[in-house]
């Protein structure tokens, strides 16, 4: 999927006061960009800490603090699998905590900070592919994957029924560029620098920056 379609049909089904702790990350952009925050909601995050795999433990805190309200951790697959196993913690304590991984099998921030910040072809930036939801469920906490945008919707809305703990898999293209809220001109000369060199999905990257802008969330 795009990558801001799993925050953009979360941010629709969010409880007026619900509590979303954020990882740092790819996914801690695309949660500033795509979530449309309430008056009475509440956000947590590590902010310029950048600590990573800091979501779920902050959720567990919260569920715990305020049992009565929608609990959400907003991770990527590089943080949690730093911590997966705070998902024990959750079961132990039958927190109903519903765990929103952004998936793409890469340390996503870190490769648009080395093209970008720095001018250079991303390097060791990859993962191991974890299985999150058989993960979850070896745990006893059900899950679901989903790669297809048309599906996303509903996916999240059967996490958010559920009485009890959820986890959803949200595979997203790790060739989609992510772009800063304002063009800055250094960082477009760095990319189109890197682009000219050897950067691993160089391909992909380019034919994502030659779409039209209303297709970069919607579609795909």
């Amino acid at each position: 999927m795009k990558p801001g379609r799993i925050a953009y049909e979360l941010s629709q089904r969010l409880a007026p006061n619900a509590i979303i702790a954020w990882d740092s990350g790819h996914n801690t952009g695309l949660l500033a960009r795509y979530i449309d925050a309430k008056p009475d909601q509440m956000f947590f995050g590590s902010g310029l800490m950048a600590t990573m795999a800091c979501s779920l433990p902050y959720a567990i805190a919260a569920a715990l603090a305020h049992p009565d309200r929608q609990v959400i951790a907003f991770t990527g697959d590089g943080g949690l699998s730093m911590l997966l196993g705070e998902i024990a913690t959750v079961i132990r304590y039958k927190l109903p905590i519903k765990i929103i991984v952004v998936k793409n099998n890469m340390l996503g921030q870190i490769k648009w900070e080395q093209m970008q910040f720095l001018g250079n072809p991303e390097y060791e930036c990859d993962l191991t592919p974890i299985d999150f939801v058989k993960v979850a469920e070896a745990f006893g906490v059900p899950g679901v994957r989903v790669e297809d945008s048309n599906e996303c919707g509903q996916a999240l809305d059967r996490a958010l029924s559920q009485a009890g703990p959820f986890l959803v898999e949200a595979l997203i293209d790790p060739n989609e560029p992510f772009l800063p809220p304002k063009r800055i001109e250094k960082y477009a000369k760095n990319l189109d620098k890197v682009l000219q060199m050897e950067t691993p999905g160089r391909s992909e990257i380019k034919r994502a920056l030659s779409e039209e802008p209303s297709r970069t969330l919607l579609q795909g």
